[in-house]
């Protein structure tokens, strides 16, 4: 019996320790590093064959992107304390809340432009049947409906 409760016992913290640790929350919490960066565009760039100029088109359009998205997150914890102090305040006027939303919005969407922007100059230098094997990709993705684990 003891045996038996010792084994239940490693097994159990087996599972949880390996469920927490593959479920760690925050693991891109700041934003992509240098080294995500780098596998995601050398992924990019070996499912699509790409040439050494696209790749380094490549390189340069994503860390532009990832810069303009940490400086966007460079402000967060300043906008949660702003968030937090207009909470504790006896009310609050729609003005100040749409101001404040207005706000964080066009920072997204100036992100989402500049993202736009990059993606047309990017798509412009691939070949056509590098843009088949994106489109391919896209519907395959699509079809398969995955949610949780998507390699």
């Amino acid at each position: 019996m003891k045996k038996r409760n010792v084994l239940i016992t490693t097994l159990f913290s087996l599972f949880l320790f390996s469920g927490l640790a593959g479920c760690r929350h925050g693991s891109h919490h700041g934003g992509f590093d240098e080294f995500d960066l780098e596998a995601a565009t050398s992924r990019i760039a070996s499912r699509l064959d790409l040439s050494e100029s696209q790749q380094l088109e490549l390189e340069g359009i994503m860390t532009e992107i990832a810069d303009k998205a940490r400086e966007m997150h460079s402000d967060r914890e300043t906008r949660h304390q702003e968030l937090a102090d207009l909470v504790r305040q006896d009310t609050i006027s729609r003005e100040t809340v749409d101001r404040k939303m207005t706000e964080k919005f066009d920072q997204m969407k100036n992100l989402a432009d500049l993202a736009a922007d990059r993606l047309i100059t990017f798509h412009a230098t691939l070949t056509p049947e590098q843009r088949e094997k994106v489109a391919e990709h896209i519907e395959e993705h699509a079809a398969n409906k995955r949610s949780c684990f998507r390699r």
